[in-house]
Order: C-alpha cells, then structure tokens, then sequence
C-alpha cells in the first residue's frame, strides 16, 4: 500500500466517515480525482511539500481546485488535513484510500504485463485462471522488451513467465557449466 502510516490512518478515517455517511462510492471518486489531479499537476505537488508556502494559500488552491469537482466531505477533509499541516500527505492519503477502497470492496488488482495487447478472451482467462476470490481488477501493461509471455503481479506476488527471464535464467544456467 502506497503512502505513511499517518496517511493511512488519515485514509482510514476518511473512509469509516464515508461509509457512516452512506457516500463510499462518492468519496472513491473524490479520492480517484485528487490522486489524478496531483500525478498529473506536478507544480500542485510541490506546492503541497513546500514550508514556505503558508498554510492558508495552500488551502485557497486546493479549495479553487477541488471545489466545484468533490463533495464537500472530501473538500471539508481536504481543509482539515491541510489545517493540521499535513498536506504534503494528501497524495499518499488519496492512493492509501484507493486501495483500502478496494479491499474493502473485495477487489484484486492484477498488473499483467505482455509484450503485445491482450485481447479481451485472453484477458478474461487470465482473471478466471488466477481463482481469486473477489472481483479482479486487472491493469494490462504493454512491454515489447519481455519478447512474450507475462508477467503477472498481484500484491506482493510475482510470477514472471516472460520469454526474457526464461532466456535470462537459460544464459545463467550456460555460464554455470
């Protein structure tokens, strides 16, 4: 999981609330959008990390980002977080409630990494043939350099089937003879 402790338990609280409130879905989005805004607006990131810049200016930027596009939980959080002088985690909050969304919705993200574009047969395959409990979020990446194959990521887990590691682990095999 992405992000502090702190920018987890902030995360965590922000998605108790939301779900006492009857706004999960609502909040994802929210958090979905604040996570693009900052990946994308590199100059929003550094102002958020910046200690010169004082505490209300930042929050009158992110109010004039935010505020006609996220609910007002998410902005009223937003200000809160910034208050407490830790807005350089909202970043690591947004990504942190993202995935804790997930697991609370019982969501698998799979990373699957091919040398060409799956098609949707293959794609479907690949879900059901991993028998994961839950519904599989699958992010297909494209990588001519692993020749074929894939490699697939899940969590913490790695199988690598590439062409590349089997001609990597061929080579290492040749080289110890």
């Amino acid at each position: 999981m992405k992000g502090t402790k702190s920018a987890i338990r902030y995360a965590q609280s922000l998605l108790s609330l939301s779900i006492e409130k009857g706004v999960l879905e609502e909040a994802k989005a929210d958090m979905t959008l604040v996570s693009t805004v900052c990946e994308q607006n590199h100059d929003l990131e550094l102002m958020l990390q910046s200690p010169i810049i004082k505490t209300e200016k930042k929050q009158s930027v992110l109010k004039s980002v935010f505020e006609n596009s996220v609910s007002a939980l998410t902005l009223d959080f937003i200000a809160l977080i910034t208050s407490k002088g830790r807005e350089r985690l909202i970043p690591n909050i947004a990504a942190s409630f993202i995935e804790l969304y997930k697991t609370n919705k019982g969501i698998v993200t799979v990373y699957v990494t091919s040398a060409v574009a799956l098609t949707e047969t293959q794609k479907t395959d690949v879900a059901k043939d991993l028998n994961l409990t839950g519904t599989v979020e699958l992010v297909e990446i494209v990588d001519p350099s692993i020749l074929g194959g894939m490699i697939i990521k899940i969590g913490d887990m790695r199988f690598d089937a590439s062409i590349s590691r089997k001609i990597h682990d061929l080579k290492f095999d040749i080289s110890k003879h």
